[in-house]
């Protein structure tokens, strides 16, 4: 006999202060942006997700079902290439190499390098090319180190910084 899955009805986004033995549901990093799944928690619950329009999930959104937290949504790790360049002379051709295949490129800014999904024929043509820069590693691919979403979150914040400026926000 099937069940019906648990409707999330509340999301709180990061939820750090989560008990240890909260189910989780994981996700793949390239299914942030869907806006219905259905899952089953590692505990075996089976519960139905629904995002608004324009939302994507995070790592540590907090799911409850009729107040009672049902599970983190978590993220799971996966096998990426990691480019260290060794300058920005290294760092340009690496971006024009990469930018026709319009492959997701994610910074991760604390270490000085980006990460791009695995794939295989890829990762032999950059390891040909750049050597001892081009690593592969298991990691988390948040959407939040997503170059273009740090270019988009950068551009509208200059947008409302050029309107405080030329005071488009002033009350008349």
């Amino acid at each position: 006999m099937n069940e019906l899955p648990l409707s999330i009805d509340q999301i709180v986004a990061n939820y750090a202060f989560a008990p240890a033995d909260v189910d989780q549901v994981q996700l793949e990093w390239y299914e942030v942006h869907k806006r219905r799944l259905t899952r089953h928690t590692i505990g075996g619950k089976s519960i139905l997700m629904q995002l608004e329009q324009g939302a994507e999930w995070h790592h540590g959104d907090a799911l409850f079902h009729q107040e009672t937290l049902q599970a983190i949504l978590v993220v799971k790790p996966s096998l990426t290439i990691r480019f260290n360049p060794l300058d920005l002379v290294q760092l340009a051709d690496f971006g024009y190499f990469i930018g026709n295949r319009h492959l997701p490129i994610f910074n991760i800014a604390a270490e000085g390098s980006l990460r791009l999904p695995y794939d295989g024929r890829l990762y032999e043509q950059v390891l040909a090319k750049y050597g001892k820069s081009i690593q592969l590693e298991e990691a988390l691919l948040l959407s939040e180190d997503l170059i273009r979403q740090q270019v988009k979150s950068k551009q509208s914040s200059g947008v409302k910084a050029m309107d405080k400026h030329i005071g488009l926000n002033e009350q008349s």
